[in-house]
């Protein structure tokens, strides 16, 4: 009995998961400091790196950011 309620928990627990992951990707939550944070990571990824095409990228997302959440993160300097 306790085995199978476990089974029915993971289920709904993986399932779960799955459709915060989905609409965290496809950018359906619109949550201004989760997108925030995601922002700061790849600034962190970004300055490890220097990947110009990342860098591309975070100012695109800033951008998007600012104009969507009324905020003013800076820019990065790419060149």
């Amino acid at each position: 009995m306790l085995n199978r309620q476990l089974k029915w928990i993971l289920i709904i627990i993986a399932i779960g998961s799955i459709l915060a992951f989905i609409s965290y990707k496809t950018e359906l939550s619109n949550v201004c400091p989760i997108r925030q944070l995601s922002i700061a990571g790849e600034m962190k990824k970004y300055d490890e790196t220097k990947d110009p095409q990342l860098c591309d990228m975070l100012n695109t997302k800033i951008s998007q950011f600012n104009y969507l959440c009324k905020s003013d993160i800076e820019e990065l300097d790419c060149g």
